[in-house]
């Protein structure tokens, strides 16, 4: 059956227009069979630019021409963007006579569109290849991860679209897809850490993090790569240099994450090692069983109150397998000692082993998962080099027996997530700030801080009924100084009992003054700042502006109105993050005292008294 030359012409052009590529991860560039195409002069490469920054969707005539002119457009500017535009459609090979377009290049309102795929575009493939990177590193699967990342990285060929950044709407996507790709490259970074090959992208990544050098994730993949790979000193000279462009150019000194690397290199931590090598091993031998291994630490003697939730954890835990328990709380206030508690008492229920592994990094920020795997598989009896899946090992592990494991101050549900999807069966107990609602099918629960009466019992039990009942004035002042939270009353009732001459009305007055109260609540190694410090750096940098702002006024509470005018913002945007700073344990809600608005009476809320010494002090320092 014979064609005529239209049919002919129409297929050449659809296949020369699948057969085209773009890129804008660096200069403007289109390519055809890998050849690239002349695209033309200046104004015509600007339209197809702004197009393909805004990729598949229509680009308003107007926004195309405000990219063309900075000032006022000439009077042929309508028939000008067209001519540029006919340019283009011939450049792709689409046919501008009127007929019907099928091509990438298209007009409808209110402008044009370039309809392109992922594995046409770089920016849209770099986005496709960062989404399945990220989800390889939530299930565990490092090596897919690197592979898939490393793809990523090596699309970028920066800067962006360098000749027409003085074009304010490519400027501004250029600094949108620069931010894209140094994320990728931090996610790239932190998978192949924990593959090992410190030394692999230890060079790579020393440009970047000269040309970003405030990217905290970045400097700490950075500084961590140096470490393993033996170049301690460089490392050291990278975090100086750091903190004293911080110092210089921000008036900020580094974050408590750097800073907590920084110590932790100091200190030489087996944390800061290289993790197991994962050598390809035909096999890994599996203990039988764990054989009741506990690596719990010992339960609180002097253990007060938490009825309620103590039978409501135990509920949770002897409902049958695979049961997922979520205590959360502020920081203090005992969510690591009711876990531990109840697996105590839970002995007989799990006799295959109870351990708790801790889900923070000493630096503060979140462990990897495969590094907490590791620790879990030789707590129950793994010694000998495991492969990079050690999800499935674990989950060999533990399917057959009848264990808990804690996971003790969890950071995000992604942590937790990948965690839980390889555990075989037994029961988990997760401890975190946060509520962790994206974790489906766990049951919540929430600790309050203690009631006075419970409050008092603890502090009696560890300072002496008799001092306790001898000054009832001097104890409420304490009580009400530690508001309930447990660590501050036994940091307090553990120096009170080692001061047996100092009466309870003078330290009272010592915890009277803000700074001196967080001074007080430190003992040993157990520093009640510091934990206020992580909690605080784990809230979004706006988040910690409005409580700044909360700390920074003279009256104890505020309603949403307040912070509405004290941050310049609209109502709703305020009582959002007042409702995110609630979820973070930051603020109380009073529901007895309200506000009006738009017909609804609103609870206003009161910052506690140790998160407003601490913020303030804070403030102070960074001042």
């Amino acid at each position: 059956m014979m064609r005529n030359g239209a049919d002919e012409n129409h297929e050449r052009v659809t296949r020369s227009v699948t057969d085209l590529r773009y890129g804008i991860l660096g200069s403007l560039e289109v390519l055809q069979n890998g050849r690239p195409l002349a695209i033309g002069a200046r104004k015509q490469r600007i339209v197809l630019a702004v197009l393909l920054c805004r990729a598949n969707t229509a680009v308003p005539v107007g926004a195309l021409r405000d990219a063309l002119w900075d000032d006022e457009p000439p009077r042929t500017a309508q028939k000008n963007l067209q001519v540029y535009v006919s340019g283009l459609r011939g450049l792709l090979g689409q046919r501008s006579d009127g007929a019907r377009c099928d091509g990438p290049l298209r007009h409808h309102l209110p402008g044009y569109s370039i309809q392109v795929g992922p594995d046409q575009l770089d920016t849209l493939r770099q986005q496709q290849l960062a989404r399945s990177g990220r989800q390889a590193m939530r299930d565990g699967a490092w090596q897919r991860a690197a592979d898939t990342l490393g793809e990523a990285v090596r699309l970028w060929r920066g800067p962006v679209l360098p000749d027409l950044v003085t074009v304010p709407e490519v400027a501004a996507e250029a600094d949108r897809l620069q931010a894209q790709h140094l994320t990728v490259l931090e996610d790239w970074a932190e998978a192949n850490l924990a593959l090992g090959r410190h030394a692999d992208i230890v060079d790579a990544l020393d440009p970047p993090s000269r040309q970003q050098p405030f990217r905290e994730r970045l400097r700490r993949a950075q500084l961590l790569a140096l470490y393993r790979s033996g170049r301690h000193t460089e490392a050291f000279a990278q975090y100086e240099a750091m903190r004293q462009q911080l110092s210089r150019e921000l008036g900020l000194p580094p974050s408590p994450v750097l800073v907590g690397l920084y110590e932790s290199m100091l200190r030489g931590d087996v944390d800061l090692h290289v993790p197991e090598s994962a050598p390809a091993v035909a096999a890994v031998s599996v203990p039988d069983g764990p054989a009741g291994h506990v690596n719990v630490p010992w339960d609180t003697p002097d253990f007060t109150g938490r009825a309620h939730e103590t039978d409501a954890l135990l509920g949770v835990l002897t409902a049958g397998r695979d049961t997922v328990a979520v205590v959360s709380g502020a920081a203090g206030v005992g969510k690591t000692a009711l876990a531990v508690h109840c697996a105590h008492r839970l002995a007989d229920r799990f006799p295959d082993g109870r351990v708790m592994v801790s889900l923070r990094a000493p630096d503060g920020g979140p462990r990897l998962v495969p590094e907490v795997l590791g620790e879990l598989l030789r707590e129950f009896g793994v010694t000998e080099p495991v492969p990079h899946d050690r999800a499935k090992l674990f989950r060999s592990v533990t399917a057959r027996h009848r264990m808990l494991v804690i996971l003790d101050d969890a950071v995000t549900e992604s942590q937790v997530r990948s965690l839980l999807a390889a555990t075989g069966g037994g029961a988990v107990v997760v401890t975190s700030r946060r509520q962790l609602v994206g974790l489906a099918s766990a049951v919540r629960i929430g600790l309050e801080p203690l009631s006075d009466a419970e409050a008092l019992e603890l502090l009696g039990r560890l300072v002496g009924p008799e001092r306790v009942t001898a000054q009832p004035a001097a104890v409420r002042r304490l009580l009400a100084s530690c508001r309930g939270l447990p660590l501050a009353l036994r940091i307090i009732g553990g120096k009170l009992d080692g001061l047996r001459h100092l009466p309870l009305d003078r330290y009272a007055d010592r915890l009277a003054d803000g700074r001196a109260l967080l001074t007080e609540l430190m003992a040993g190694d157990v520093d009640l700042r510091a934990r206020l410090s992580v909690w605080y750096h784990d809230l979004r940098p706006d988040d910690r502006a409005t409580l700044r702002l909360l700390a920074a006024s003279a009256e104890p509470g505020a309603s949403v109105s307040e912070v509405a005018r004290g941050l310049g913002v609209e109502f709703a945007q305020a009582e959002a993050a007042v409702e995110r700073l609630a979820e973070e344990h930051f603020v109380e809600l009073q529901p007895a005292e309200v506000e009006a608005h738009d017909g609804h009476a609103l609870p206003q809320f009161v910052l506690p008294p140790l998160v407003r010494s601490f913020v303030r002090d804070l403030s102070r320092h960074d001042a």
